[in-house]
């Protein structure tokens, strides 16, 4: 029997005679079969049905070959279809070849006509450039032989007047105010002919700069031009050099003519002292009375112009309207030339853009894929984890490894009584290996654990090496309890340095260390493991700055309201994938939301139909919500908002230098201080222990017992009443109930781990009351309030210091 791979590959060699050649071939191995085959011993029988076993074979491959042939004939069909329309494409694109050839053809027929518009453009200039050459030395000649002769009848009726002898004195007089009017006419028309000079001076400047601007507008429109204009422009200034060259010596001349004034003498006849020698000076100021008459007459007749200066007045007119229309016609070429200019330019833009229509029509399928791309990974971005660090807890909490550690904690030794708790930590501490002892007095230890009821805001301070930070690791170590240790630093200005920000460009929440540690410690496995986190030297900045919201919070009598908000808006996100039991379950309780997830798959495939709105997408966020599967951490209130829970203190070391800020009263007031003033000293033979454990609710419960069997709250109320009249009455000033408070809770847990009551005043005293008035000037009160402390060691203590200060 033929193998069915055989018929395949004649099928797939020309679909249309398909069936004939399979047909043909059957046969050829049927007969192969029949007689090559076919033993003698075979009967007749067997060979029918041999044959008609191998023609229904045949009839079934021929079957299968007619569906080949018409899925092929579909595909071909498919094809055709495809080419028509990739041909239509083709003249489509053809077209728009074509339209866009004819457009470059215009804007290059465009820019041709631009570019001999610009050359005669610099032709015109030319020529313009060589009629005011002509202009210019014509102006020129005339203006020189204007100055010759006057200065020519000047002088020749200056030799006249010098000359003439004068018979009378009023003969003398009136011949010299002749020749000095002669004199002055000369002058004032040599200055007017130098003003002349000057305007045409400045006209040929204004000629010149406008030739350079023009030079320099077409230099790049004109280059070949470029050295033949620098050289004339060379010669005009050799020229003008000249011309400059020759006003000098006219000036010189006029100069010299000023002297020869100075230094003319006549002789004249004085009534008084007869004939004399006198100069032209003596007799211009002798006549100065008759000349101020001769000059009031004759400004009167100099407001009225003569004919030559009439003349002269309508030729500058003249010349002025000349120059005027000559100036506009320039300036309507200016522009006309540069509107042509700027066509060339937009032509030339116009064709940029051209050119490069055909290049984005070119990369256009391209540009849309890498577009397609970038919203899908822009999508798959936002879809993701928001707050990844907060996720990697959620992970670490389920690892075998941690449970394992938290469930050894728990298994230790319990601590059943405050007191047991004193003495344990301060064996365990003392107990350590050399370079590991820490040595704390039980008072120390009291304050600290009596502060943990008052507050959870615990503020360590004292001198370096006194052990600060060192107290909230070896306590939580002795009690199986979590430290952890975040450096404050001096740049801190806001909330965001310490908890974290939401960076807008990759849509994440980067997590600071102590949000990390505060959501770690928050969960619900870690909640019965009392926890420190100790922001060392936490007065570096400003408390007030970056701790102000857990200030305010931790007021909050009820507990549930101890929420922190990260950022202002839900930072979980929808999955990327459904397990298919939730998508069942959706799909049968809640089917239209159901649709709307099928909507985001839809979107996320690249179906820009498939549109969600904002409604949905909440709508769906709150359904996920429920159901537990939004990406994101998972124990965030409403996916903004951390807990503070009651297995968390706060434990800052405070420092006094330089570099620190003094700590207010509003931070003062809230939180439990603790101060080390003393480097530790052993106190001899030490337990060995080993770490034991209270939960964080068996410790809140030993807290509030010690606080409710208080036998010394009246007490506590009398000394702090008794306290409060001499700060009244000495310093006018008081303090609040809410320290008050925060004693009689301090008292009744100190005691309770058999502190005395004294111990636990002094150091509420001199830790939250003193430090209200320690820096007064007022000797005297100061000593009356050391009188009513006098029971109180360490208050006594730090007012002698005081005193010793003022004095």
């Amino acid at each position: 029997m033929p193998k069915r791979n055989k018929s395949k590959n004649t099928n797939a060699t020309k679909p249309g005679n398909a069936q004939n050649v399979m047909i043909e071939k059957s046969n050829e191995e049927v007969k192969s079969f029949t007689f090559d085959d076919v033993e003698a011993s075979i009967s007749q029988a067997e060979f029918d049905a041999k044959k008609s076993q191998l023609i229904q074979q045949l009839l079934e491959d021929i079957s299968g070959w007619e569906d080949s042939k018409k899925v092929a004939e579909a595909a071909a069909q498919k094809a055709q279809d495809s080419l028509e329309q990739l041909e239509k494409k083709v003249k489509e694109l053809s077209d728009q070849r074509d339209e866009l050839q004819e457009k470059l053809d215009a804007i290059q027929k465009k820019y041709s006509e631009a570019e001999q518009t610009v050359k005669s453009a610099m032709n015109k200039a030319e020529s313009i450039r060589l009629s005011a050459d002509t202009y210019a030395e014509d102006v020129k000649r005339a203006a020189d032989e204007e100055c010759l002769k006057k200065l020519n009848e000047a002088a020749n009726e200056a030799r006249k007047a010098w000359q003439t002898k004068i018979d009378d004195l009023s003969r003398q007089i009136q011949e010299i105010a002749e020749q000095e009017a002669a004199l002055h006419e000369a002058q004032r028309q040599l200055d007017k002919e130098k003003r002349f000079v000057e305007d045409e001076k400045e006209a040929l400047d204004e000629l010149k700069e406008d030739l350079q601007a023009r030079k320099s507008r077409y230099e790049a429109a004109n280059p070949m031009k470029i050295a033949r204009l620098e050289t004339e422009l060379a010669d005009e200034r050799s020229k003008y050099a000249v011309l400059q060259e020759r006003y000098r010596d006219l000036q010189k001349r006029l100069e010299d003519l000023q002297v020869l004034m100075d230094i003319v003498k006549t002789e004249i006849n004085d009534p008084e002292k007869g004939t004399r020698i006198a100069s032209m000076n003596e007799i211009v100021s002798s006549l100065q009375k008759l000349k101020e008459e001769y000059n009031r007459l004759a400004s009167v007749y100099e407001r009225y112009p003569n004919d030559a200066a009439i003349f002269a007045l309508e030729e500058k007119a003249r010349r002025a309207d000349g120059l005027e229309r000559a100036n506009e016609a320039l300036e309507l070429e200016r522009n006309r030339y540069r509107e042509e200019v700027i066509a060339a330019r937009n032509a030339t833009k116009e064709l940029e853009i051209v050119k490069q229509e055909v290049e984005a029509t070119n990369a256009l399928n391209e540009h849309l894929l890498q577009e397609l791309e970038s919203h899908k990974t822009a999508l798959e971005s936002r879809t993701g984890d928001t707050c990844p660090s907060l996720s990697k807890v959620d992970m670490e909490i389920e690892a075998d490894d941690f449970k394992a550690d938290i469930m050894k904690r728990m298994q230790r030794s319990e601590l059943l009584r405050l007191s047991d708790i004193v003495s344990h930590v301060k064996n365990f501490a003392g107990s350590r290996s050399k370079e590991e002892q820490l040595y704390y007095t039980d008072n120390d230890i009291r304050a600290f654990l009596s502060g943990m009821a008052v507050s959870r805001l615990i503020i360590l301070q004292g001198m370096s090496g006194t052990g600060k930070s060192s107290l909230p690791r070896i306590f939580s170590e002795a009690i199986s309890g979590f430290n952890r240790l975040i450096p404050v630093e001096s740049s801190w200005r806001d909330r965001n340095e310490l908890l974290g920000y939401y960076n807008d460009f990759n849509k994440k929440f980067n997590a600071k260390s102590f949000t990390i540690e505060l959501y770690r410690s928050s969960k619900e496995r870690c909640q019965p493991i009392p926890t420190f986190i100790v922001l060392d030297e936490m007065n570096l900045a400003r408390i007030e700055y970056y701790f102000s919201d857990f200030l305010a919070i931790l007021q909050e009598p009820n507990h549930e309201k101890w929420l922190i908000e990260l950022v202002s808006s839900d930072m979980r996100t929808l999955p990327m994938e459904l397990p298919d039991s939730v998508k069942a379950k959706m799909q049968r309780e809640a089917p239209t939301i159901f649709a709307i997830w099928e909507k985001i798959e839809r979107s996320r495939q690249g179906d820009i139909k498939a549109e969600t709105s904002d409604e949905d997408k909440e709508l769906l966020t709150a359904y996920l919500s429920k159901l537990g599967q939004l990406t994101g951490a998972k124990d965030l209130i409403d996916g903004r908002k951390i807990k503070v829970t009651d297995n968390i203190w706060f434990v800052g070391t405070a420092n006094r230098d330089e570099s620190t800020f003094e700590i207010t009263d509003k931070v003062y007031d809230r939180a439990q201080v603790v101060s080390l003033n003393r480097k530790g000293v052993s106190a001899g033979n030490y337990t060995p222990v080993s770490a034991k454990f209270i939960s964080a609710e068996k410790l809140q419960a030993l807290f509030q017992d010690a606080i409710n069997n208080n036998k010394h709250i009246e007490e506590v109320k009398n000394r702090l009443e008794a306290l409060d009249r001499v700060l009244m009455e000495k310093f006018n000033l008081s303090f609040g109930n809410r320290i008050v408070t925060q004693t009689i809770k301090f008292v009744g847990v100190y005691t309770a781990a058999n502190g005395q009551v004294n111990d636990a005043l002094d150091y509420q005293i001199s830790t939250k009351i003193l430090r209200k008035v320690i820096n007064s000037d007022d000797d005297k009160a100061l000593y009356d309030l050391l009188d009513a402390v006098k029971d109180y060691p360490e208050t006594t203590r730090l007012l002698e210091k005081r005193l010793s200060e003022l004095m």
